[in-house]
């Protein structure tokens, strides 16, 4: 009936006003606890609400001011390290630029699913085209110090690992479910990955690395200048943290390698060559008797490499000895360029040394982080 569908109707909207009402009351309330719930009684180890009639009904315990008053004397948030009753040890490890990068969160990196502290990785963060309003993968948290970018796509600091991803689109493999909720399935089916990705995360790397030292260049007292990085060089060097050598610190060696890598691209590339022509006879899937398809994850026949073990052995960074502690030494050179050192070191004390030293301090930890970014970002493992 006309009059009994607008009866429902008239109730229907009823209930949902008072629905919403109720929901508004319960946001603008703050949580009852006690005595605010009515009567109750307290004895050593719990609260009871009193009742008219029956048993005394324990309160639970997050509304019992007994047990919550016992929980936080126990749950007092720690009092800020005083920084003038520091002990020796803690002032050294307050100092010390590794300690701040292993206390850095740990994360998972997207290419290799290995967990390292967040200071040894990379992280992107997608943003919309001007023009196209499509998502692109970008380094913003080079370019600002904001720390609210949006969802991160991890991956280690190394060039080799950002050129891999790079390639066949690989980088797609990393991307996880909190991407799709955040940005949705058809975004992120259309979102880019810049194909000059190593250049603009090593470009960006350096013009942060510059923009620093500049300021260290310019201000007198901050680095101290030494002969050499040699260890009787700094002996007498009070504090040292690290060692900055204006020149390069590549060998003959580093030559031979880069010859050794053309050789082996050379010969890969032609077992794999070998590989497609005679993949009718290597592919057990492809056998005349074979009635079944490959499953999902084959990709193709075993084809001889190198051991990656051989060709990518582990890193090795250079170091010198002070008063029997290894300290890092940076090559300018190798890092930045020759010319951007030439316009570093023009018009400062400077200009006339060889290296300086970065003495052990609280306000040189962001420096000397970058530098141990910026070289594991650009080292190539030595075969």
């Amino acid at each position: 009936m006309p009059g009994g569908s607008l009866r429902r109707l008239r109730i229907t909207c009823h209930r949902i006003r008072y629905s919403a009402g109720a929901q508004c009351r319960s946001y603008s309330t703050g949580i009852l606890r006690g005595e605010q719930l009515g009567p109750i009684r307290e004895d050593d180890h719990q609260s009871y609400r009193v009742r008219k009639s029956g048993k005394l009904l324990p309160l639970p315990p997050i509304l019992d001011p007994i047990v919550v008053e016992e929980r936080t004397r126990w749950e007092q948030p720690k009092a800020q390290p005083n920084v003038s009753a520091f002990t020796p040890f803690q002032k050294k490890l307050w100092e010390n630029p590794y300690a701040h990068a292993l206390a850095s969160p740990v994360r998972l990196c997207r290419a290799t699913s290995v967990l390292l502290p967040s200071a040894f990785f990379i992280s992107l963060h997608p943003r919309l085209h001007p023009e196209t309003s499509d998502l692109w993968l970008l380094p913003v948290d080079l370019t600002t110090a904001s720390k609210h970018l949006g969802v991160p796509y991890r991956f280690l600091a190394r060039q080799p690992i950002v050129q891999q991803l790079g390639r066949k689109k690989r980088w797609r493999s990393g991307i996880y479910s909190r991407f799709l909720e955040k940005l949705g399935g058809k975004a992120v089916a259309r979102m880019v990955w810049r194909e000059d990705m190593p250049e603009l995360i090593l470009s960006l790397m350096r013009k942060n690395l510059m923009d620093k030292l500049r300021w260290y260049f310019k201000k007198y007292g901050q680095l101290q200048a030494c002969p050499s990085p040699r260890p009787e060089d700094i002996e007498g060097v009070e504090n040292v943290s690290c060692v900055l050598f204006f020149g390069s610190l590549k060998t003959a060696a580093d030559e031979t390698q880069v010859q050794c890598e053309e050789i082996v691209r050379a010969v890969e590339k032609c077992s794999f060559a070998y590989a497609t022509r005679e993949d009718d006879n290597i592919d057990p899937h492809k056998a005349k008797r074979v009635t079944h398809k490959p499953p999902n994850w084959w990709e193709g026949p075993l084809v001889p490499q190198l051991q990656p073990r051989l060709r990518f052995p582990p890193l090795e960074f250079k170091t010198t000895d002070w008063r029997g502690a290894k300290v890092a030494v940076y090559s300018l050179a190798d890092l930045l360029g020759e010319e951007r050192v030439g316009e570093l070191v023009k018009g400062s004390k400077y200009e006339q040394e060889r290296c300086v030293v970065v003495k052990r301090a609280r306000h040189n930890i962001s420096l000397q982080l970058q530098l141990m970014q910026l070289q594991a970002y650009t080292t190539k493992p030595g075969l």
